[in-house]
């Protein structure tokens, strides 16, 4: 149990106040800074991972459970960079905070793309109109594929963009966005989600389950599936497709079923209702 609960921080972190979770991974060459030497607030929750050179460069950040922002990846910015639960955040990433950042739960942004607050850049006394920053907010369940540039826009829960799209307009709840600039798709190729039964849920996170208990079966019984809080019980580690929530107990089998199993399967602890909000 030691070796999964014990954090290994090969990189360095500058800030006056630092909350570090169990099991965080931090790679070699990962600098977390503010702008003016130290930032104000880090804070990295369990079993998080932060890949090998990323720089990050923001007055506060903070990374939730299990999210994994990977290597190369720059992150930089005025205000703060806030990245929630189940997240995974490719390489070569780009994340611009100037207008400020946040990242809700169980959001994919694929390798080589970037994430845009502000347009910045031409002389304004010579008539430039485009000198402006936006707060951004992704919120739960978003997927950029990978390859995508994201202007200052709005992105509403389960919207995706395929590869390689630029998208500077909104993103509406559930549909899908492609090409340069990105157009909505969703009527030709459906939705990100489908609508399944609680029966559907349960079926398909029971045959995540019996795959766990066949490759460990001393783990047998130590997870179960779940839709009514009246099967809530802290005998094991149980899972509820209802709100996909949790009962985090630090147990090893439910180390290994959630860190085998994400991003597959998003789950967040029942009594923390935000990461990012705190």
């Amino acid at each position: 149990m030691k070796n999964l609960l014990e954090s290994n921080i090969l990189g360095e972190i500058n800030a006056e106040e630092i909350i570090l979770g169990k099991g965080v991974v931090i790679e070699k060459g990962v600098v977390i800074t503010g702008k003016n030497k130290k930032a104000k607030k880090v804070k990295i929750g369990d079993f998080a991972y932060i890949g090998e050179n990323t720089r990050i460069i923001v007055p506060e950040f903070s990374i939730g459970d299990y999210s994994k922002l990977h290597s190369n990846s720059f992150c930089y910015g005025e205000k703060p960079l806030r990245i929630g639960r189940n997240c995974w955040i490719g390489g070569n990433v780009i994340l611009d905070s100037i207008g400020g950042l946040d990242i809700d739960d169980n959001v994919g942004i694929g390798a080589q793309s970037q994430i845009w607050t502000h347009i910045k850049f031409g002389d304004i006394i010579e008539g430039s109109r485009f000198n402006s920053e936006k707060y951004m907010h992704i919120k739960k369940d978003a997927w950029f594929v990978g390859h995508c540039i994201v202007s200052p826009v709005k992105v509403e829960e389960k919207s995706m963009a395929m590869v390689g799209s630029v998208i500077t307009k909104d993103m509406e709840y559930n549909n899908i966005y492609a090409g340069v600039p990105a157009k909505n798709i969703s009527d030709k190729i459906g939705y990100q989600f489908n609508t399944l039964s609680v029966d559907e849920k349960l079926k398909r996170l029971q045959e995540l389950i019996n795959f766990f208990e066949k490759k460990y079966p001393h783990y047998k019984n130590k997870i179960r599936g779940i839709a009514k809080q009246d099967d809530q019980n802290d005998d094991y580690t149980w899972l509820n497709v209802n709100n996909r929530t949790y009962n985090k107990k630090y147990e090893e089998a439910e180390i290994l079923f959630l860190k085998e199993n994400i991003p597959l399967i998003k789950f967040t602890p029942f009594d923390k209702e935000s990461f990012i909000f705190e």
